[in-house]
């Protein structure tokens, strides 16, 4: 995949950029200028010794987004606003600002969403420095959320990360990234570039595979437009779900057969947090269920075929309203069920998780709900944990 021709013109009247952040939108017209607005102010305050480039990547908004961008005077500060490469995803606006970043030889290259609400100037700080200062080769975010926001990273992409490659990465979905250069080769030329929301985990996963070096960006809040859907799961946080998992899996079966070893995390301790109380999210409980007890049917016959009796048991009493699903049931289900879809590549199997998952998300809701954030925070690590020892004991027997 390349860049359009006019584009490649116009990148050829460019001097090159130390520092290209871009920006990736789709519909944001609410959101856009506030976002470039404050990217212009991190670039002027913390970045003016570098000759930066802001790229709007935009994934075929149907609103003015683009035209506003357009239209948006940066000045002093350089822009250019792009069409993203491909089909529509994320990760094709992701491609885009990388090959941008590649051909204006460019040593950093960061990512922020354009539905951020809660963005700061110093944001731009804390993630492109370090990789300018040469003491790493990823940065993400750790952000303040509620214990019901990232709903997907808490009870999932997380504890799979740690518990897979030894990486503690408290947020590997986070949405706002800073790469280095040789991150970025390895990233542009690696054969499962993903083309949707899978790119973020992607991100995360190569450079944990990889072995590079990565650290978290204390950004504090997060706000951003696509959290007030949370509360409707089936249109928005399921179609998402599919395109991450698939690409978790994709990328540990990729990396087992490249590197078959024994991996545990370091358990670093975590200290009382004293920081911000992050806003609270909505959380609709019956729609969930109603969501699982309709879906359940559906995928039955994978869940009497790959589980064992006490697990299937369990889900039954949950189902009945009996039961939780806790911690190790759910643990076990996401290996039995990635250890087959290992074999097959089976996309149902995918899906029979993704049920499992909101069945898991309303039990950590009852687990959680009158936890405050040290104490919500403490239980997921404590989750992550017994994914890493599950999947010795799972993964490792035949």
């Amino acid at each position: 995949m390349e860049l359009k021709q006019s584009l490649g013109d116009k990148l050829e009247e460019l001097e090159e950029a130390d520092v290209v952040v871009g920006i990736l939108t789709k519909n944001v017209e609410p959101t856009i200028l506030h976002v470039m607005n404050v990217v212009r102010e991190g670039i002027l305050q913390y970045l003016s010794p570098y000759n930066t480039m802001m790229v709007v990547s935009d994934g075929f908004s149907t609103d003015r987004t683009a035209e506003m961008a357009g239209l948006f005077d940066i000045s002093p500060v350089k822009k250019i606003v792009v069409e993203q490469m491909g089909v529509p995803g994320k990760g094709n606006g992701i491609r885009t600002v990388m090959e941008i970043a590649h051909q204006l030889n460019s040593k950093a290259i960061a990512f922020v969403d354009g539905d951020l609400l809660s963005i700061k100037g110093e944001w731009i700080q804390e993630l492109v420095r370090p990789v300018l200062y040469g003491r790493t080769d990823l940065v993400v975010p750790f952000y303040v959320r509620d214990k019901f926001d990232g709903v997907i990273t808490n009870n999932l992409a997380y504890p799979f990360t740690r518990a897979y490659y030894g990486s503690d990465i408290r947020q590997p979905i986070g949405g706002e990234f800073c790469v280095s250069r040789n991150l970025m080769e390895i990233l542009r030329n690696h054969p499962l570039f993903p083309a949707d929301f899978g790119i973020d985990i992607f991100i995360t996963t190569v450079a944990s595979a990889e072995r590079s070096r990565i650290r978290e960006a204390m950004l504090g809040l997060k706000l951003h437009e696509s959290t007030t859907k949370y509360a409707d799961p089936e249109s928005s946080l399921i179609p998402m779900f599919r395109q991450v998992v698939k690409t978790m899996f994709d990328l540990a079966i990729y990396y087992e057969k490249k590197n078959k070893r024994t991996i545990t995390s370091d358990g670093v301790e975590i200290s009382e947090y004293y920081g911000p109380i992050p806003l609270p999210v909505e959380v609709n409980k019956e729609k969930i269920l109603e969501t699982v007890s309709k879906r359940y049917e559906e995928y039955e016959g994978i869940y009497n075929t790959l589980l064992p009796e006490d697990v299937l048991q369990h889900l039954h009493g949950f189902l009945d309203g009996k039961e939780q699903l806790g911690a190790e049931h759910w643990s076990r289900i996401v290996w039995y069920i990635f250890k087959e879809y290992s074999r097959t590549y089976d996309i149902a199997l995918v899906d029979a998780l993704r049920v499992m998952w909101l069945a898991r998300f309303v039990s950590f809701y009852e687990e959680c709900k009158d936890m405050n954030f040290s104490d919500a925070e403490a239980r997921i690590r404590n989750n992550a944990a017994i994914f890493e020892e599950l999947k010795q004991e799972l993964m490792e027997t035949t």
